[in-house]
C-alpha cells in the first residue's frame, strides 16, 4: 500500500465516510498542539515534528502555508537552502500569528570562512521578514571559525534579534570545546538520523547534556521506505513505513523535521500521535542501523564544503 492509501485509510470514520479537509486539518493540528513536545532541555520545548524546506525551491511558500494548515509549528530553513524568503511568505500567507510558529535557520560554512557572519545573519533576519528569529544554528563545524561565529550570534541574542542558539552536525569534541567558552548554551544539535544511520551515540550524548537532538533527513530521502521490516511494522500498526520511522524517532526523544512537497505526505508525517511502538518493535527498527550515512561526505570532521 502506498503512502496516500495509508493516509486515506487512517482518515476513515466509523461510518465509512472521509473527513473533510477542514476536519482533517483540525484533527492533525490537535494532535500536534496537544502537548506533543520534546522536553530534552529546560530552555524551550520544541514540537516533536517540524517541517523541513531544503530543496523545495519555488514551491516552498505554498508548502509552508499548507503545513501550517495541517498543524506544523516548527519550520526549518537555512541560508544555504535559499528558502528563507519563501518560508516567511508561506507563514504570512497562512494567516497564523508569528508567535505561534518556531522558525529555525542556519549560518553556512562559506559565510563563516569568509568572515561575513554579521551580514549573513542580518540577511536571514531580513528575508524571514520579522524582528527576530527563534533559533539560529551553526550549520557545519568550521573549526577555526566556531568561536568567532558563536560570539557574534551571542551578540544578536543579547540584542533580542535571536531567541535561541544551536548546532548542526556537531560531534562531541566540537560541543565540548564550544561549551568551554559559550555564554549562551545551545538548545539543539541537528543531526543526520534515520533507520540506516541511527546515530545512537551522538544523539544520546546531546540529550545527556540537555541539548535536543533533532533529525535531518529523518526518512533518508524516502530511501528506507521499501525496507521489509518497516513494511511489516506498517502493516501491523495500520500505518505507513514513513510513520513507523517518525514514530521510532520521537519515541527516542528526538525531534524530526521531514520534508515533503505533497500535502498528503505532510499530513501523513504529522499524524503519528495515535499509536506507540512496543519496546520489541523499537528494537526491530534499531537493528536496521548500518552506521551508513546517506552521503559519505556528510562526516562533520571531514565535510568538503
Amino acid at each position: 500500500m502506498n503512502r496516500r492509501d495509508f493516509l486515506i485509510n487512517s482518515m476513515i470514520t466509523g461510518g465509512g465516510l472521509f473527513l473533510t479537509k477542514s476536519a482533517e486539518a483540525a484533527v492533525l493540528s490537535e494532535s500536534v498542539t496537544r502537548g506533543k513536545y520534546s522536553s530534552t532541555n529546560e530552555q524551550v520545548k520544541l514540537p516533536q515534528i517540524g517541517f523541513g524546506t531544503m530543496a523545495l525551491g519555488a514551491s516552498t511558500s505554498k508548502c509552508v502555508s499548507e503545513a501550517v494548515e495541517l498543524g506544523y509549528r516548527l519550520f526549518d530553513t537555512a541560508r544555504d537552502y535559499g528558502t528563507e524568503r519563501e518560508v516567511f511568505q508561506g507563514i504570512k500567507d497562512s494567516g497564523i500569528n508569528r508567535k505561534e510558529v518556531f522558525i529555525t535557520t542556519k549560518i553556512g560554512p562559506a559565510d563563516m570562512r569568509n568572515g561575513v557572519q554579521r551580514g549573513a545573519i542580518e540577511k536571514s533576519i531580513e528575508l524571514l521578514g520579522y524582528d527576530y528569529i527563534d533559533l539560529f544554528l551553526i550549520h557545519w563545524p568550521v573549526v577555526d571559525k566556531i568561536q568567532e561565529t558563536w560570539r557574534i550570534l551571542e551578540e544578536y541574542v543579547g540584542a533580542g534579534k535571536i531567541k535561541y542558539l544551536g548546532l548542526s552536525n556537531f560531534n562531541p569534541h566540537h560541543i565540548q570545546n564550544l561549551m568551554s567558552y559559550a555564554r549562551v548554551k545551545p538548545i539543539v544539535n541537528q543531526l543526520e538520523i534515520n533507520p540506516y544511520f541511527a546515530n545512537f551515540g551522538l544523539a544520546e550524548y546531546s540529550k545527556a547534556i540537555g541539548i535536543t537532538a533533532e533529525c535531518w533527513s529523518p526518512l533518508r530521502q524516502a530511501k528506507a521506505l521499501d525496507d521489509e521490516t518497516l513494511g511489516s511494522l506498517a502493516k501491523k500498526y495500520g500505518k505507513s513505513p514513513a510513520q513507523i520511522i517518525l514514530r521510532w524517532e520521537i519515541q527516542r526523544g528526538l525531534v524530526a523535521i521531514p520534508r515533503s512537497s505533497k500535502k498528503e505526505h505532510m499530513a501523513e508525517n504529522i499524524n503519528i500521535f495515535d499509536f506507540e511502538l512496543t519496546p520489541e518493535d523499537m528494537q526491530s527498527v534499531n537493528a536496521l542501523n548500518r552506521d551508513e550515512r546517506n552521503n559519505p561526505r556528510n562526516n562533520p570532521d571531514r565535510f568538503p564544503w
